[in-house]
């Protein structure tokens, strides 16, 4: 089964090794999809993240995006 990671905390989530990985910037812990109620970013970060199935394996590699409005 594919994974994806979306985290917070690149530094700690690289020494994981995940399969594949995702940091939106900026984000808190508890809000790792964006703040409570903005519905369309935390639908963005997510189809961001579920993107991330497509491609191969990279263990290590954190792929990493702004969002303005989070």
């Amino acid at each position: 089964m594919s994974t994806v990671l979306i985290t917070v905390s690149p530094e700690a989530s690289r020494q994981m090794r995940p399969p594949r990985a995702f940091h939106p910037r900026g984000f808190k812990v508890g809000n790792a999809l964006g703040r409570p109620f903005m519905r369309e970013l935390q639908r963005r970060v997510l189809l961001d993240a579920l993107g991330l199935l497509t491609a191969p394996p990279r263990p290590g590699e954190i792929v990493e995006r702004e969002y303005p409005e989070g």
